[in-house]
């Protein structure tokens, strides 16, 4: 099981950028890297350093938890619930329906993996 994922990790930090409409200049400049660099975080190209993202933290309330792991705390999310837009409230359901999608579609090709195995 990976750990650290930077290709999911890049696809949040992307998400919670747009999410707050921030430019992809205007972070990068606010982290003091260049747009390239940024970008190639975004793309999962590159780990973001611990520095940046007690940055991402101090300076935008990114949850780290969150960005790093793709799970937040019950608590911080119900919390989180009443201070939301319209929009980042869109965002999460969004994301939350795509990740049991996905889940679904893994136990189901388990299931068929299992029942097609078992035939032969």
């Amino acid at each position: 099981m990976d750990i650290f994922d930077n290709a999911q990790v890049g696809e949040r930090l992307r998400h919670l950028r747009c999410v707050m409409d921030i430019s992809t200049t205007e972070m990068a400049d606010s982290l003091g890297v260049t747009t390239g660099h940024f970008r190639k975080w975004e793309r999962g190209q590159h780990a973001i350093s611990l520095e940046v993202l007690y940055i991402l933290h101090r300076q935008y309330g990114m949850d780290l938890n969150y960005l790093i792991t793709g799970m937040a705390r019950e608590q911080d999310l119900v919390s989180a619930f009443f201070d939301m837009t319209p929009e980042e409230i869109f965002f999460m359901m969004h994301q939350l329906l795509e990740n049991c999608e996905k889940m679904y579609r893994e136990r189901k090709g388990r299931l068929c993996g299992e029942e097609k195995g078992g035939e032969r």
